[in-house]
């Protein structure tokens, strides 16, 4: 749950720059990060040593050399968000279907003496913002002159990247890619709350609308240990987004343009194809502290131990290093081809650390995936897959208890 811009409602507060609670959560930590495509999401995110069609441009940019055909691959995805929300003793369930274009491109490979080279062109999109979050207080006390009765939120919006990757194989086993990363992405989060002040019930809404986009690359690796086994690597630059965030609350608004940087991204990962069997694990680390704003954030003052202090960007920069962590995402998954009927079938696993510093394994999302692809006719693949994820989240007298419901369909045309 996103902390918000302009909590604060007392008249003392409403001023040109506004105190707010607390430090807002980073923008670049909100959303789920699962990547494209229904046959690696089916996996379990296991894919970096697989990364044989489009989206590996986002998983392994080398791996387009795998492909020998024209290829054009698009994917839809429907997002069911569920929230069972605990205040205190109030339980309150709620929540929100979501669906976008997961990705779309072409991959180009060229026609040459030896080896292979490929080009790429599309977009993957890599983080959902989806979320929706609701609370009431029953206790019935109201005695302070401001206290919230009620609060929903509902977020929308994602991240994604437009790439141009190339990858060449530089040796019989051997190849290497890159992909160019234009980065674009929309969060906007709506808020209503109902309180008490002074006696009297009143209520609020507010709204923060903020767009992103950057440049980046991935550069990758992947290694052929004879017909059965392979080995990948991707390694992905920070991108220095520039964050344009516009809010509206209590008949005020405002615009703010800042940048934040995120942190340098590390995946490896292993396949195994003996017979009709495919069995793939990953690993993927980031380290959250080394997140950071580049200019002022968008807060100019936050209340700290009871105190409104001005907030700069070396303050927000010194607040990530004690608040976040590095994470160590793990991911398994295995395949299965009938090759009668054209049918794959797969199972796949992940495991993704929150990255607050203390988080309780409890708040770590697990993930499920199951799936199956099936050849149409010789030039057209389906793959559809469906992810069950799983995580707590806590914060004073609030408790969430939330589940995601995916439903992936890619269409895969090769000519």
């Amino acid at each position: 749950m996103r902390t918000l811009i302009l909590l604060l409602i007392l008249p003392a507060l409403c001023l040109t720059s506004f105190a707010q609670s607390a430090p807002d959560t980073p923008i670049l930590t909100l959303g789920l990060y699962t990547g494209p495509g229904s046959r690696a999401l089916g996996l379990g995110g296991a894919y970096t040593g697989v990364a044989d069609d489009f989206t590996a441009t986002y998983w392994n940019p080398a791996g387009i050399s795998q492909i020998k055909r024209i290829e054009l691959q698009g994917s839809l995805l429907q997002t069911g968000y569920s929230n069972s929300t605990r205040y205190q003793t109030t339980p309150l369930d709620v929540s929100s279907n979501f669906t976008h274009l997961n990705n779309l491109g072409m991959v180009f490979p060229v026609p040459v003496y030896q080896g292979a080279l490929s080009f790429a062109l599309g977009y993957n999109q890599v983080v959902d913002f989806g979320s929706r979050s609701s609370w009431e207080d029953n206790s019935g006390l109201h005695n302070s002159d401001f206290e919230t009765q009620s609060w929903s939120e509902l977020e929308t919006g994602r991240l994604g990247a437009w790439n141009f990757t190339g990858a060449v194989d530089v040796s019989p086993n051997v190849s290497l890619g890159m992909a160019v990363n234009y980065w674009v992405g929309n969060d906007e989060l709506t808020v209503e709350e109902d309180y008490w002040y002074s006696g009297s019930l009143e209520s609020e809404e507010r709204l923060i609308n903020t767009t992103l986009s950057g440049w980046g690359a991935t550069v990758g690796g992947l290694v052929r240990f004879g017909r059965w086994a392979r080995m990948g690597i991707a390694l992905e630059s920070p991108v220095t987004y520039k964050a344009s965030e516009e809010w509206e609350a209590a008949g005020q608004s405002g615009y703010w343009d800042y940048r934040m940087r995120s942190p340098w991204m590390f995946r490896w990962g292993f396949s195994l194809s003996p017979g009709r069997w495919l069995l793939a694990a990953d690993i993927d680390y980031r380290d959250w502290t080394q997140m950071e704003y580049r200019s002022d954030p968008s807060q100019s003052q936050v209340v700290i131990d009871g105190q409104v202090v001005d907030y700069n960007r070396t303050r927000a920069n010194l607040y990530i290093r004690d608040t976040y962590r590095s994470t160590l995402g793990l991911h398994v998954g295995g395949e299965y081809l009938i090759p009668f009927y054209g049918l794959r079938g797969r199972l796949g696993f992940g495991l993704e650390p929150a990255k607050e510093a203390g988080a309780a394994s409890s708040e770590d999302r697990k993930t499920i995936g199951l799936g199956f692809g099936i050849l149409m006719d010789r030039s057209v693949m389906l793959d559809v897959s469906y992810v069950h994820s799983r995580w707590k989240r806590w914060s004073d007298d609030l408790t969430e208890d939330i589940a995601l419901n995916s439903l992936l369909f890619t269409l895969s045309y090769r000519f």
